[in-house]
């Protein structure tokens, strides 16, 4: 026990490291998404005067009215266990909708000065159980002013659901792995390739999903609208999934449904 223990705060070490040097970012001005994109068919439950199977919700119009109602109906399924600020709230909770694997998960949101948009991780006395169900997990959301950074506040609305479902793809692949599985997961974050490889499947994970919009949208925003340095660009082109492979990925499966 003493072993995994010591082994895991040098890997959440190294970890911490690898992050703070891969996506060092500059900042952007606050900007309002282009397009309109929308959630198909969200699976949380709200009544049917917002919602229905067959509908589709348009994000960027969800006033003020309604906003609480979603908030709380979502809150009710999803929120369990969670600790998330206000005002993040209502795109934390539609991204959770998509993971019930993670309804009875513990997931700590803390606000703090780091060097990334957001970051994630188990817990290291949670790794130590043998119920791989019983891990319990932290996001850290940036809230440094510091130049050079992108927060979460200057993400359009969309976007912010594709980064948060992100970090929840990495959950359910942690669930599924054994401590030596995990381990192995921190190790890829030592090479570039190994990185990539392992960022690309997380980001198909999550446009398997049902969240190929609001990963694009993510994705289109770092790319090409935010402020991000040209070198933080590339990183992002050769690590992640770009949009033009996000789309490719959509035609597949509307090929496969056919």
């Amino acid at each position: 026990m003493l072993f995994k223990i010591v082994v895991l705060f040098l890997f959440q070490f190294l970890f911490s490291c690898l992050l703070s040097f891969s996506f060092a970012q500059i900042s952007t001005k606050t900007s309002a998404c282009d397009k309109s994109f929308i959630l198909e068919n969200p699976p949380y439950g709200v009544d049917s005067e917002t919602h229905n199977s067959t509908s589709q919700i348009n994000l960027h119009c969800i006033d003020n009215l309604q906003k609480p109602r979603v908030i709380d109906s979502l809150e009710i399924l999803y929120g369990k266990n969670k600790e998330i600020p206000e005002k993040y709230k209502l795109a934390i909770l539609i991204a959770l909708s998509y993971y019930p694997e993670l309804i009875e998960t513990p997931i700590t949101f803390k606000e703090c000065a780091i060097k990334t948009t957001l970051n994630a991780r188990p817990t290291i006395s949670s790794l130590c159980l043998k119920n791989k169900s019983k891990r319990s997990y932290v996001v850290r959301i940036n809230n440094s002013q510091k130049e050079g950074m992108i927060t979460i506040d200057e993400v359009p609305f969309n976007a912010s659901i594709g980064i948060f479902a992100h970090e929840f793809s990495h959950f359910v692949d942690y669930q599924n792995r054994t401590f030596g599985g995990v381990l192995q997961r921190l190790w890829a974050y030592t090479s570039k390739r190994r990185k990539a490889i392992y960022e690309k499947e997380i980001d198909s994970m999550t446009v398997a999903r049902g969240l190929k919009w609001q990963m694009y949208d993510w994705s289109y925003y770092a790319i090409f609208q935010s402020n991000a340095s040209d070198s933080y660009k590339l990183f992002k082109k050769n690590t992640y999934l770009k949009p033009t492979e996000i789309l490719e990925q959509l035609e597949k499966g509307i090929q496969t449904e056919k």
